[in-house]
């Protein structure tokens, strides 16, 4: 075990320490979207589901407002789909990533799925092939990766991986198996990266587990923790706002009930860092795959939130259980914030909660260029 935890943390200081580092402020307005799997098309196609969802938000919402899209690892399934017939289905959603590229608002980061694109980008643009990318906000860093490589089987055997994908599964007709369904996989993932972040106060973004995380909190983290601030409310608040806090609690009881039954394991309900207290210091934009909608990261001034997109027509209670959810006009896609808060105030948290007084974090070489500040 301590000889996996070695590699990982030489895996993510070489991602780390090879990243370009770009300068972010106030006015930036920046998307983070990981795992769209995109295939050809055909049944066993994982980003079937939403890709029409996607694209459109993607036009209407983050290309319009300006922002700054950057697409988190495993863009294409090239594991199991050739780049032309992915290329060739999904040609207007890469005619929309080429021309955030000509308007230098595309950055794009390899996962184990898609990991060919280190040596070709051309179909998207001549977009730089990377690894990782650090965000500097004021005096901290945001360090965004896939996330596969802390786990050495993916530098070792992502190749037969690949060939067991297209040669077995395919034929089959069989859907992807990721780290996404492996319990034990996915919190070993989050666990080094979250103690590297942590260790070095950093704040880390990553995708390839699928699930989305806030703060280093999964969802019903977050839930259990805004009901309980809510009852220590509801004391000291006026008749108006008692009202308020009834009918909150009783939303998120209903949610919170909603997630504990669709979460299979005990394991996914349990605090994963075995840590008297969590720094806040790990987040993940979960994934564009799911049954009930895609999910995302947003920072906007001065403020990063979680954001999931869901199609109405699919799901109805969605919109009962979210009845502020926002729609993206001429659709049926709304938009629902699960959770925000200050870049200045996590970075605060990290620094005192975490181990960045006694590592020293390299600075880069040559002045960080600035990403395109947005007028507001």
């Amino acid at each position: 075990m301590k000889k996996h935890t070695a590699y990982g943390d030489r895996a993510l200081e070489r991602v780390f320490e090879s990243s370009d580092e770009l300068q972010i402020d106030y006015e930036s307005r920046i998307v983070i979207f990981s795992d769209l799997h995109m295939g050809n098309g055909s049944w066993t196609d994982d980003f079937l589901h939403n890709g029409e969802m996607f694209r459109e938000v993607l036009a209407q919402r983050y290309f319009n407002d300006d922002s700054t899209v950057i697409l988190n690892g495993d863009v294409e399934e090239l594991q199991r789909f050739s780049r032309r017939s992915i290329v060739e289905r999904w040609n207007s959603l890469y005619a929309l990533f080429r021309a955030f590229h000509r308007s230098g608002r595309l950055f794009r980061i390899v996962g184990n799925h898609d990991l060919a694109n280190l040596h070709d980008m051309s179909h998207f643009g001549d977009e730089v092939p990377r690894e990782g990318l650090v965000l500097r906000y004021k005096e901290g860093q945001l360090f965004i990766l896939h996330g596969h490589q802390p786990l050495w089987k993916y530098e070792r055997f992502n190749r037969w991986i690949g060939y067991s994908l297209k040669y077995l599964l395919n034929p089959l007709k069989i859907k992807n198996r990721t780290v996404a369904h492996n319990s034990r996989k996915r919190f070993s993932t989050e666990q080094r990266v979250y103690e590297f972040a942590r260790d070095r106060g950093l704040l880390a973004v990553i995708g390839h587990t699928h699930r989305p995380l806030f703060e280093s909190l999964s969802k019903i983290d977050v839930l259990r923790f805004e009901i309980e601030n809510l009852c220590q409310e509801f004391p000291g608040a006026c008749p108006p706002r008692r009202e308020e806090i009834r009918r909150d609690i009783s939303r998120l009881q209903s949610e919170l009930v909603h997630t504990n039954r669709n979460t299979r394991t005990e394991a996914a309900r349990r605090s994963l860092y075995n840590a008297d207290f969590v720094v806040p210091c790990l987040f993940n934009s979960g994934c564009v795959l799911g049954k009930r909608g895609m999910t995302a990261l947003e920072i906007e001034r001065g403020r990063i939130r979680l954001v999931h997109w869901f199609d109405a027509r699919r799901d109805r209670r969605l919109l009962q259980r979210h009845p502020g959810a926002e729609r993206l006009s001429g659709t049926s896609y709304y938009r629902v914030v699960i959770k925000e808060d200050s870049l200045d105030y996590i970075f605060s948290r990290i620094g005192l909660l975490g181990g960045a007084g006694s590592v020293e974090v390299h600075a880069p070489q040559s002045p960080a260029p600035a990403l395109r500040r947005v007028a507001s």
